[in-house]
């Protein structure tokens, strides 16, 4: 196959997972990075098996450093052949990649975000992206416009009879994050009616709110 863009994040990804080590936290409530890298494993060879207990079972025996980094090997390595994300890589692993990857280092010490993103890997990203945007937000009780700063912008969801719409405006990254619920390690602005905000903010919680999304 040739390179792609999910070729290219999931290397990155392993190596953010491999810094951070075993026992490191993450954005997903409940979850440190072997429970992290266990998921994508999973997800990668066995989506049928990807129960709570099998998650925690596999993340269990990669605790230590040893263990560990065989797991990081192995997100590292992707899916087989015989796997839908092998051939449909950058539709089903892109985005994935790319918020597990903001996971692990906005949960860091120093919170880091992501380097800039360059243009052509942006591009793709909202490539993906703008197609998912209404699966994303379709349970948000109002109208929803997510706009990159000085970029592109999505309707993601249509106002629900009585709502108004909110417009949520910021860089690509914390656009993504926000509509995959990590809207608390986000830099946004929201505008639009006080209470329509107020509803949004309650299904999807932004800067300074609490996030429980995995």
């Amino acid at each position: 196959m040739t390179q792609t863009w999910s070729a290219t994040e999931r290397a990155d990804l392993a190596q953010t997972l491999l810094a951070a080590g075993p026992g490191a936290p993450t954005l997903c409530a409940g979850w440190q990075t072997q429970h992290l890298a266990a998921h994508l494993v999973l997800r990668d060879r066995t989506p049928w098996r990807m129960s709570p207990g099998r998650l925690e079972s596999v993340a269990a025996t990669s605790a230590d450093p040893q263990g560990y980094a065989a797991l990081v090997a192995q997100v590292a390595e992707g899916p087989g052949r015989l796997s839908p994300g092998y051939w449909f890589s950058e539709q089903m692993n892109l985005l994935e990649l790319f918020v597990h990857s903001e996971d692990v280092r906005r949960a860091g010490p120093d919170g880091a975000r992501s380097t800039e993103i360059a243009p052509d890997y942006a591009k793709a990203l909202w490539k993906q992206f703008r197609l998912f945007s209404r699966l994303l937000l379709r349970p948000a009780p109002v109208g929803v416009v997510l706009v990159v700063t000085d970029g592109p912008r999505v309707v993601a969801r249509k106002p629900r009879s009585g709502a108004g719409t909110v417009v949520v405006t910021g860089e690509l990254a914390d656009v993504i994050l926000f509509a995959f619920g990590r809207g608390t390690s986000t830099d946004l602005t929201f505008q639009g009616d006080a209470a329509d905000v107020r509803a949004l903010l309650a299904r999807f919680p932004g800067p300074g709110g609490t996030s429980s999304q995995a």
